[in-house]
């Protein structure tokens, strides 16, 4: 008897959320497709009934991520204006984002990863980041006089804070690093 549909989604969905989980924690060279399979609790053989190869499971899983991570977990925080950027910027900029502890962002979690992969994982990662820009300058165009060059500057600090905090091994220089990026942002974005 053949699979439903919707068992064949579920079964894709389990394969995307426990590559996501590999992915960020491993990187893509020291994460394998049979690790990905188990902890998804299915066979090696099922990946094939999804995916072509485990560069497209990449690309895939970091859009999957990227859709239903800890930044955009926080973009529909019920405020506006500066209050929304005070919102989204204290939900990505915070420890328990850079321990990973609750839907880590890709673009921070893998940005070194991506930079040595083939290009259209790189084409996949400019997409989002480009997208993350886009949601910004909505609210940012509307609400004050920023320019793209302000957006893509906040965008970058905020990637980098996290990154460079999951990098360093002082838990307190990590605080303060993501309490600076936070605050600037805020001046970037807030100041008339």
């Amino acid at each position: 008897m053949p699979y439903t549909a919707e068992h064949k989604q579920q079964s894709r969905l389990r394969i995307l959320e426990s590559a996501v989980r590999c992915f960020l924690q491993q990187g893509y060279e020291r994460t394998g497709i049979s690790e990905i399979m188990q902890d998804a609790g299915l066979t090696h053989g099922a990946f094939y009934a999804h995916f072509s190869s485990k560069g497209e499971l990449y690309i895939e899983a970091m859009t999957h991520a990227a859709k239903n991570g800890r930044f955009t977990a926080h973009l529909k925080n019920g405020k506006k204006g500066s209050a929304w950027f005070q919102g989204v910027l204290e939900g990505y900029l915070n420890l328990d984002h850079v321990e990973g502890d609750e839907s880590p962002c890709p673009l921070a979690f893998l940005v070194t990863d991506i930079a040595t992969r083939e290009s259209d994982v790189k084409q996949t990662y400019t997409r989002l980041y480009k997208g993350m820009n886009r949601y910004i300058s909505r609210q940012a165009m509307d609400d004050s006089k920023r320019t793209k060059d302000d957006i893509y500057a906040v965008t970058a600090m905020m990637i980098g804070g996290v990154a460079v905090s999951r990098a360093i091994n002082d838990p307190k220089l990590a605080k303060r690093l993501l309490h600076s990026c936070k605050q600037t942002a805020e001046k970037i974005l807030t100041s008339d």
